[in-house]
């Protein structure tokens, strides 16, 4: 299906190959695996590439976020997320991948948002710096609308990057979305969107499956592919069912079926 990724966190227990097989089954054009998985589930880069020669896809590294903050007010903290998020560009410049989604930081405390806004800026710096000098395109995913988030809005992904507005590119969530209004105003106005995210929420719970939650993916769908852009189906399933891909890709494909 063109145009259409998974995020490998929907097999947080499954190999490699087995996440692998499933996008061949399934048909998606490829995976955005999750740089953790690396490490918590053991996977290989060179397996990987073994994989790929075999059965090649689209690959997106998803950077470690987990525990992270490099806008927090400990230097070591700071310093060792930094460490985490270059760890998985190198990954992504093994793999070969398109590029690696990275989470902006967030405020230790809440009252002195330009004091790390000012942290968060120095260190998308650097990591933009080392992205480049690494091969690998970083693109800054928004966040959803919690306490201390930085990043949530289209004038404040202006605000944090400042002069490197135009130097990243961005990940749209379809799940951190306040609504309808604010996806669609992401997609008209924000420039340099290079991938979406498309999981639905059912208020405050995010990444539930595409049928089930506020959003009308019926309704949306069309919007969606005229953009031409890559979507990642998001979400966690730690079973070993995967029941909650196979659902999702099974609404996909009804989703395209309708458009012809």
């Amino acid at each position: 299906m063109k145009n259409i990724y998974f995020s490998s966190t929907l097999m947080w227990n499954a190999s490699l190959p087995e996440i692998f097989r499933a996008a061949r089954e399934f048909g998606a054009e490829g995976i955005e695996l999750w740089a953790q998985q690396f490490e918590s589930r053991g996977y290989g880069a060179d397996e990987c590439l073994e994989l790929l020669g075999r059965c090649p896809l689209r690959l997106f590294v998803h950077s470690k976020s987990w525990d992270l903050n490099f806008a927090s007010l400990n230097p070591r903290i700071r310093a060792a997320s930094l460490g985490e998020i270059k760890w998985s560009i190198d990954l992504a410049a093994r793999l070969r991948a398109a590029e690696v989604t990275v989470h902006p930081p967030r405020e230790s405390f809440r009252g002195d948002r330009p004091y790390f806004q000012q942290l968060a800026y120095e260190g998308l710096r650097e990591i933009l710096r080392y992205g480049r000098d690494s091969g690998v395109a970083v693109s800054l995913e928004i966040m959803e609308k919690i306490p201390k988030e930085l990043m949530t809005t289209r004038a404040s992904v202006q605000e944090l990057t400042r002069g490197l507005f135009r130097e990243f590119s961005y990940t749209v969530d379809t799940a951190h979305c306040s609504g309808e209004a604010e996806l669609l105003d992401f997609l008209r106005n924000l420039p340099g969107i290079s991938k979406l995210h498309i999981s639905n929420r059912r208020g405050e719970k995010y990444h539930t499956a595409l049928p089930d939650g506020d959003f009308s993916f019926q309704k949306l769908w069309p919007l969606l592919e005229s953009r031409n852009l890559p979507m990642v189906v998001e979400g966690f399933d730690s079973t070993n069912q995967y029941g909650m891909l196979q659902e999702n890709m099974n609404c996909i494909q009804k989703l395209k079926e309708c458009m012809k």
